[in-house]
Order: structure tokens, then sequence, then C-alpha cells
């Protein structure tokens, strides 16, 4: 079940009596809770309906009484329960341990006309008995991030909604630069439609979505001037590398950041050979090393103006200038500058 298909039951008249919403991409959540109050409930009688507690005003006694309480003019009664303790880890009290009892008991037995949602923005432990009770009579929906298929389906879909077209260029250099997709980053699908509706604003009247409109509203991201950087020493243009280099230092970029992110792109040309060598696909390459196929198809092209040799220096290179600059022994803009003019000769 994922949340088209759960829209898709709501909508044609199937509304469970229980529900667990949680995960990291809580705008599918706020999403699929607003589908609900539509269909689960007469919004005209909402006020009556409809309950919602969180934090320190929910109690188990509240939340049995909200169930318990019959419909008014309407065959269900909505109750949202947010950020219920009782749900994350840790150790709990032997009371605490009688009221989890008490309420896993409870919902196996509340009345049909109650619509039950927990909606969970914190961690959950899986091994609750909450969890366990309510995964066994109930539905529960875990909300992960989108793949990059799914994203850039999403993004065309929202655009396309909106009245606009987004060139396969520039849909590519949104994602790669909304850092979505980055391995630990904290960006949703709510970070990515403020950005969207950033764009939509700047083009005002303008149907088509160029490279050009994008860059003129989402700020820079490191690793693209890195890969414009790695790409300048791969062609041995020393003039274009150092002013790149430059350039990223005057916007404040921290140097062992930069020498840190070289290290890592030159990390992904040695994977990108490697795993080339063996057979691999770009499509299979970006699975194995969880990033999207096109930054693959832009590495693969990168890691043939070096040898795999001149790479691996390269990395013993920069760990050695990185323990020189954090014992002093050299400026951070001094060691780019030799591994610049290292590699460009």
């Amino acid at each position: 079940m994922d949340y088209y298909k759960l829209k898709k039951e709501i909508e044609m008249g199937k509304v469970r009596n229980l529900y667990l919403f949680y995960g990291e991409e809580q705008y599918f959540c706020e999403k699929i809770i607003k589908v609900l109050e539509q269909y689960a409930i007469n919004t005209s009688f909402k006020d009556f309906n409809y309950e919602y507690m969180e934090g320190d005003s929910i109690s188990i006694q509240r939340i049995e009484n909200a169930c318990e309480t019959l419909p008014f003019m309407d065959e269900r009664r909505m109750v949202i329960v947010k950020n219920f303790p009782y749900f994350q880890g840790g150790k709990v009290s032997k009371e605490e341990e009688k009221q989890i009892e008490y309420l896993s008991d409870y919902i196996k037995r509340m009345p049909n006309s109650t619509c039950l949602i927990f909606w969970q923005i914190e961690e959950i432990d899986r091994r609750k008995k909450l969890f366990q009770v309510i995964k066994k009579i109930g539905l529960v929906l875990d909300f992960q991030k989108l793949n990059a298929y799914a994203l850039r389906q999403w993004i065309n879909y929202y655009f396309k909604k909106k009245g606009k077209k987004i060139k396969k260029d520039a849909l590519d250099f949104f994602i790669e630069n909304s850092d979505y997709l980055s391995k630990n980053s904290t960006k949703t699908l709510i970070d990515i439609l403020n950005e969207i509706h950033k764009i939509i604003d700047y083009v005002g009247d303008k149907e088509e979505i160029l490279v050009e409109d994008i860059k003129k509203i989402l700020p820079k991201r490191l690793e693209n001037d890195i890969f414009k950087l790695v790409d300048a020493i791969g062609q041995r243009d020393k003039k274009i590398a150092l002013k790149l280099l430059n350039d990223m230092l005057k916007e404040g970029e921290n140097g062992l950041k930069i020498l840190s992110m070289i290290a890592r792109q030159f990390r992904i040309l040695i994977q990108c050979k490697e795993l080339k060598k063996r057979g691999y696909t770009p499509n299979e390459i970006a699975n194995k090393l969880s990033l999207m196929p096109f930054i693959i198809k832009k590495g693969i092209l990168q890691a043939n103006y070096f040898e795999e040799k001149k790479l691996c220096q390269a990395i013993h290179s920069i760990l050695d200038m990185d323990f020189k600059i954090k014992t002093g022994k050299i400026d951070d803009k001094l060691a780019l500058e030799m591994l610049i003019y290292e590699y460009t000769n």
C-alpha cells in the first residue's frame, strides 16, 4: 500500500476505522489526512465529528472518550492523535505499561463509527505492542522519501498541474540542486514544493521552464562547483580550475570541505571506472552507489579524463593535505592550489 493506492481506496468509499501514518515524507501524511477529512466525515458537521489532540493534550482517557462519542448527523467520527509518545523507544513505567496495555485492548473493540488516526512525526519503535496491534487490525503506512524516478514523476506532474512544462535538462538541474536525494538529506517534498512555487512565481505567464529560470531561484550547490572543478582538473585547464576554486572561497566555502568534496568526487570516479569494467550499466551503477543516473552518466564521462592510478594518488595526496591543514602545517587555500597545480600539469 502506498499514498496513491490508499487515496483511491478512500475515494471509492472504503474508510477503515484505524490508521497509523508515519515516516520521513510528512507531506504525504498531511495529504492523506486531508483526503480522509473529505471522505470519512461530512464536512458540514466537522465541528461535531472531528477531534484533534497533540502533545501534552493527549491522554488515553481522552482518546477513549473521543472514540466512544457517537457521531452527530453522520455515520462516522474522526479522531486524530498526533505524536503519541508511546510509539517511541525507551523504558516506560509500570503504570504506563498498564495504560498501553489498556489502549491496545481498547482499539480492538472501539466503535465502528470511529475513524482513529495516529499520526507520528517522531521516530517509531516498531517493536512496541501498540504498533504491532495496529498493524494487525488496522492499516500502518510508512511514508518514505521518493526515489529518483518517483521524484521526477511527481515534479513533472506538479508543474503540469500548474500549466507549466519543464524541460528534461531543467528537471535534471532542479533535482540535482534540490538536495532531496542526497544521502542524509533532511529535505522533504514540502521543501521541493516551496521551490516549485518560487519558480512558478518567477516565470509568470511563461509556459516552459528552462535551466536559466531555475538557476535564478535555487541556491548554488557546492557539489556542482566541485564537479566543474574536477572537470577542469581532468581537462588540465589550470586557469578555469583556479578561478572556480577562488570563486568558491570568496563565497565563503570552507577549504577543508572543498577538499573533502573533491576526494568524494574522485572516489565516485574510481567506482564508476571499476563497475563499468565489470560490465555494469549506468543505471545499475547508480543503484549500487545510491546516486541519480544522470550524475553517474556525467561521472563516467569525467572518469575518462583520469587514469585510475592517478585518481588513487590524488586521494592519498588529499588525505595528506587534510592532515597538514588540520595540524597547521599548511594554509587550506595554498593546499588546494597545490593540488590543482599538481594534477593539471
